[in-house]
């Protein structure tokens, strides 16, 4: 949606139908799911012209060939006021993963880099033209797919999330869908390069924690099972994996610093529906 999602100002057409596209196959890879094709539908306000509609086509179908899916179809129409981008996505799997597997012992891991797209929103907001990297992160996230793909046929994996909202906001969702406690240590997450050039860390975490649309996967997984698989893992994908945690009996989300002593970092993260 215009203004709540995106903004004109910020990304090309091209780039917003890219965006959209990889967020929607972002909930496929959250599932461990194969992507199969994807069904768009615009609605544009008067004012714009034809060619934003081919724009808003030419990247939604690009991002989809890129992870082998089809467009399918969809629908055009006119809007009174924001345009409305909608990627509904179809996949396959067998056995789906879900939020609610987490179990106590599981170790929580991330992957790739956190805060990016965050850094880029939160320049745009100030007037400011945001780092170019931060600029990348924001528009042309990378859904996952092959990364869970690889993931699932190494290890158990119990339970995913993709990280549209933020760490600790989607981090909460598998806590309270697994009834069980996720303990994350502060000082592990993985700063995007924007985010570690901060000379205050306090704030760099908090945007990488708080700030949402990294589009990166968080798992749990049988302990000891993935430490053994990150260093391929990293060579084949270009992108670290971070063990950042624990669950245990309990609820909610605790942070941690390398000490073990608990640290207070932002509850949630993105919501629709709050002030």
């Amino acid at each position: 949606v215009e203004d709540v999602h995106f903004r004109r100002a910020w990304l090309t057409w091209e780039e917003i139908g890219w965006r959209t596209t990889a967020a929607a196959l972002s909930d496929l890879a959250a599932m461990g799911a194969r992507p199969l094709g994807a069904l768009l539908a615009v609605a544009l306000a008067p004012e714009l012209e034809t060619a934003v509609a081919e724009s808003l086509a030419a990247g939604a179908g690009e991002c989809l060939r890129r992870f082998d899916a089809v467009l399918l179809g969809g629908d055009l129409a006119r809007s009174p006021g924001p345009a409305v981008v909608d990627v509904s996505v179809l996949g396959s799997v067998e056995t789906p993963l879900s939020r609610a597997g987490a179990r106590p012992g599981d170790e929580v891991w991330v992957t790739g880099w956190l805060g990016g797209a965050a850094a880029a929103s939160a320049g745009w907001a100030t007037g400011l033209e945001p780092d170019p990297r931060a600029r990348r992160a924001f528009a042309g996230p990378v859904p996952r797919l092959s990364e869970v793909a690889w993931l699932k046929a190494r290890a158990t994996i119990h339970a995913a999330i993709d990280l549209s909202d933020g760490l600790a906001g989607d981090a909460g969702h598998i806590a309270a869908a697994s009834d069980a406690r996720l303990v994350l240590e502060r000082d592990r997450v993985p700063l995007h390069e924007v985010l570690d050039e901060f000379t205050d860390r306090s704030v760099a975490t908090r945007i990488a924690v708080a700030g949402g649309e990294d589009y990166e996967l968080l798992v749990t997984a049988e302990s000891g099972r993935l430490d053994a698989t990150r260093r391929e893992f990293e060579t084949v994908f270009g992108i670290p994996l971070t063990k950042i945690g624990r669950v245990e009996p309990g609820h909610g989300v605790t942070w941690v610093d390398e000490s073990g002593s608990e640290v207070v970092l932002p509850a949630g993260g993105f919501d629709h529906f709050s002030d």
